[in-house]
């Protein structure tokens, strides 16, 4: 049977139309002069609505102006910005390439997210009135801005250049369609790491007295803004969705990192059910985006990770060991994080993850190893993480009582006081188990020596765990036609579906090491298809791509597909090996002919039955719009410049939290009669 399909231009390979560009330069001004607009009117005295807004917000949460709203706004739009992201990429994967970076809805909650948490970070700034923190920052003649706005700002800055840096890179280099480019990286980087500047405020709003960051409130909203910074999950996304295109190693890397910097520095902060704590958020937040794209027609959703073992083992070992005890408890967390914690999510993998994983067990011993070595960089990057807050937090002259007043007229005013008992007990427990205030060395390397071996280390391994040239093995391919026949395969007007069988040689290169082995047919959804005929995921149920299992036939060397892949249309087809530790293989079966590619390796792909097909390096597959014909010196300039972007935000970061938690001697402004400032202490 013919499936018609209108023969349409390739989309553009490199980079965006300049009108395109015009336009997103002047959604930029029209997102950016309000603020710059009321930075004038705040500075100058005069009021403002969103001035106005802040301060009434101010006198229900008591926390400064400069904390309270921004907070709350960036969180909004953190998950606006998380919801495109999770539409985006599932959209490529289905899709392939846009039609031009304004042509895909996704980019447009993405792109104004990250404008306003760049305008957030400012508007913080500028709210910034009467009694401030010990340290703060002159960024313009009447502003001076707490450090946590600082972060938000630096992060804001750094996903905004991603946008302009990414369609350079695609004029220089072609479009790479990965999660992990490296300017997708900046752009998602940024967003992901703000949250780091949530946690800062909250400590400095502590530090003035506000009366909403003090005792229990103020502790558990603390906790709760700690522990928003394990959103850097998003760069897990492409196996959440079952097409990794960098060794699985990372995800185990990524895992334990975060793992062990979020878990036990939240233990360590909130104290007794600060790890399980900070896992409700991390799973709140992965609801709220799962919950948001299955609103979105027939688009893959993400899977993702439980990581509850690895918050149970952190609440464990602190009633082992207290994290007052030098590095004991983040070392021994990290430890038990990487080995059981992992472990478990192996587990955890069989049921719920999608293809490629679960991987085998022979791959696990490498997979737990690299993850124990991030949990523990992970740990220790946490010690220090909650030391610069507590420092920056701290103020001798204030009383920061906890009790449980404020909880039990709450559960008697919504009539639960038969609780009132046994949370008093609850609450008691809590108190008693609390860690008090870490200590810290003046030594500079010592004081924050942790925190540069915990990233450290975390780097290293990500950089030691990048794609490696391909094994070299080849396979004979034979084609079961289910749709279709040969004449009619590799064209874009006939639908032609078959089982495909492989038979490998050598017989054993796909067991010997293997991580994954599994078929993958994607980016069929082309906007010229019939979505009512395309063949769909077995997994999900999606079109536009295919996850299918490669199984054993019970010949030495032998696999059968264990559904027909599609060898047609706009679709990539193709069976992926990925072995240890870093090798990422491809055997093509089909890729359609792509006029906006003008290398040889555009031209159409398709494989006939009985046809022997070299395995070739997977990016080369994958991400076919990346130009071979750039001078080398070139590529290695590009990723030293994005590195050095990162290195310099991380740095950043790195001063902002040291510098807080310091402190030294800052001016305090006198401009507290200001009608639209609202008390220093709330």
């Amino acid at each position: 049977m013919l499936y018609a399909q209108t023969e349409v231009p390739a989309p553009p390979a490199g980079g965006a139309a300049i009108g395109e560009v015009i336009i997103a330069f002047a959604i930029t001004l029209a997102a950016t002069l309000p603020t710059i607009w009321l930075m004038w009117r705040e500075t100058a005295g005069k009021p403002t609505a969103i001035g106005r807004l802040a301060d009434w917000v101010a006198t229900k949460d008591h926390l400064p102006r400069w904390v309270g709203l921004p907070s709350y706004a960036l969180v909004v739009s953190l998950l606006t910005a998380g919801f495109g992201v999770w539409w985006d990429v599932a959209l490529h994967m289905q899709n392939g390439r846009d039609e031009g970076p304004l042509a895909n809805p996704s980019h447009y909650p993405i792109f104004l997210a990250l404008l306003a948490i760049f305008n957030i970070g400012l508007i913080s700034a500028v709210f910034a009135k009467g009694e401030l923190p010990r340290r703060t920052i002159a960024i313009g003649p009447a502003i001076r801005a707490p450090l946590g706005s600082i972060v938000i700002i630096g992060a804001g800055v750094i996903a905004l250049a991603g946008f302009p840096s990414d369609d350079l890179w695609h004029r220089l280099f072609g479009q790479d369609v990965t999660e992990w480019g490296p300017t997708h990286v900046m752009m998602i980087g940024g967003a992901v790491t703000c949250v780091i500047g949530l946690a800062l405020l909250q400590a400095e709003a502590r530090q003035l007295g506000a009366a909403g960051a003090m005792g229990f409130g103020g502790r558990l909203r603390g906790a709760i803004m700690l522990s928003l910074c394990i959103v850097p999950f998003a760069f897990l996304m492409e196996f959440d969705l079952g097409v990794p295109q960098f060794p699985m190693a990372t995800q185990f890397i990524i895992v334990g990192f975060l793992a062990g910097w979020i878990f036990t520095g939240v233990r360590a902060y909130f104290g007794p059910g600060g790890a399980l704590l900070a896992w409700v958020v991390y799973l709140i937040a992965h609801l709220i985006l799962l919950g948001s794209t299955a609103l979105v027609d027939d688009v893959l959703l993400a899977r993702f990770l439980l990581l509850l073992p690895a918050a149970i083992l952190v609440e464990l070992v602190a009633l082992a060991v207290s994290p007052r005890r030098g590095l004991t408890f983040w070392i021994t967390s990290g430890v038990l994080i990487g080995t059981l914690g992992l472990a478990a999510e192996w587990v955890w993998s069989q049921f719920f993850m999608p293809l490629p994983q679960p991987i085998p067990g022979s791959a696990l011993p490498l997979m737990l190893a690299v993850g124990t070595a991030a949990a523990v960089g992970g740990g220790l990057l946490g010690s220090w993480h909650v030391r610069q807050l507590q420092d920056t937090a701290s103020r001798p002259d204030t009383d920061d009582e906890l009790t449980f007043d404020a909880i039990a007229d709450l559960l008697r005013r919504v009539k639960l006081t038969f609780l009132v008992g046994p949370g008093e007990s609850i609450f008691g427990y809590w108190k008693r188990g609390q860690t008090g205030t870490l200590t810290s060395n003046e030594v500079p390397w010592r004081r924050h020596g942790a925190a540069m071996l915990g990233m450290g280390l975390f780097i290293g391994l990500m950089a030691a765990y990048t794609p490696q040239d391909p094994i070299d093995f080849e396979a004979r391919v034979a084609l079961d036609y289910v749709d279709g026949a040969a004449e009619t395969c590799g064209t874009t007007t006939s639908k032609c579906t078959a089982f495909v069988t492989v038979d490998v040689e050598p017989v054993n290169i796909a067991e010997d090491g293997k991580i994954w082995f599994y078929a993958l047919a994607w980016q069929g959804r082309h906007r010229s298809a019939d979505v009512t005929t395309l063949p769909r995921d077995p997994i999900a149920d999606v079109p536009g791509i295919m996850r299918v299992e490669m199984a054993p036939t019970g010949v030495t060397g032998q696999y059968r597909s264990a559904e027909p892949l599609p060898l047609y249309g706009s679709w990539k087809t193709l069976v992926r090996l990925h072995t240890a530790p870093t090798s990422m293989s491809a055997l093509p079966l089909y890729a359609p002919d792509d006029p906006a590619i003008t290398a040889d390796k555009g031209r159409r792909i398709i494989v006939t039955d009985g046809q022997r097909v070299d395995a070739m390096t997977e990016p080369g597959f994958l991400q076919r719009e990346i130009k071979d014909d750039v001078p080398a010196w070139l590529w290695t300039a590009a990723y030293i410049v994005v590195g050095l972007f990162w290195l310099g935000l991380i740095a950043l970061y790195g001063w902002c939290l040291a510098a807080a938690a310091k402190g030294g001697a800052t001016p305090v402004r006198t401009d507290t009669d200001d009608p639209v400032a609202p008390p220093s202490k709330v």
